[in-house]
């Protein structure tokens, strides 16, 4: 799945009055590529992603498109990481029965090797298995695109490595198109092959 966007501008009001956030920004992925935005915390590259996935709009979101933020809890505390994965296929694909929407959801929690962790509540994973559990989230409802904002900035390196390795193999395997924030130049670099620089993307704000 493809993503554009050309000259997208967004203000946001302050009682001070108006924020530019985004000034004429332009961005083109071609389906199937891992593209890392880079830029400063604070400079707007999470009102890019979710405008590009419909959070941030009067468009209702894609099913197509999936976000995975940097906060680790994003699952349901309240259900088991099977029953979050579960749901989410049956609010996706309405008229999935539960019995194939709970075999969809193991067979992407095998695909992050976290099957034996099916009836665990989230408060009982650790923040990389969260993360992980996320990410199979997004394979379950076989969305076409991934927006990652630092998704992985809170594990340590070990930790970082898996998800990296995952990742990739994810990507490969499904073709999926990813678009990866990050203020970190090395994680860019070890990831994706294209690099954009929000600066480049987004046109001079005047201060």
């Amino acid at each position: 799945m493809d993503i554009k966007l050309n000259g997208i501008t967004k203000e946001y009001h302050h009682e001070d009055g108006k924020i530019k956030v985004l000034n004429n920004l332009s961005l083109e992925v071609p389906s199937g590529h891992f593209v890392s935005v880079i830029g400063p915390s604070g400079c707007g590259k999470t009102t890019l992603l979710k405008l590009i996935g419909g959070f941030d709009s009067d468009e209702k979101p894609s099913k197509d498109i999936f976000m995975i933020f940097q906060d680790s809890n994003q699952l349901f505390p309240w259900r088991t990481l099977g029953s979050n994965l579960s749901y989410a296929i049956m609010k996706t694909n309405l008229g999935i029965g539960k019995d194939k929407a709970e075999e969809k959801a193991k067979a992407a929690l095998a695909e992050v090797a976290l099957l034996d962790f099916y009836d665990y509540y989230p408060h009982h994973l650790s923040g990389g298995m969260k993360q992980r559990g996320a990410l199979a989230r997004a394979l379950a409802v076989e969305s076409k695109v991934l927006l990652m904002d630092e998704p992985f900035s809170s594990l340590d390196q070990e930790n970082k490595e898996i998800a990296y390795e995952l990742l990739l193999k994810i990507w490969r395997e499904k073709k999926l198109t990813i678009i990866f924030v990050t203020h970190d130049l090395e994680e860019a670099k070890r990831l994706s092959g294209q690099i954009l620089y929000f600066e480049d993307l987004n046109g001079k704000i005047p201060v």
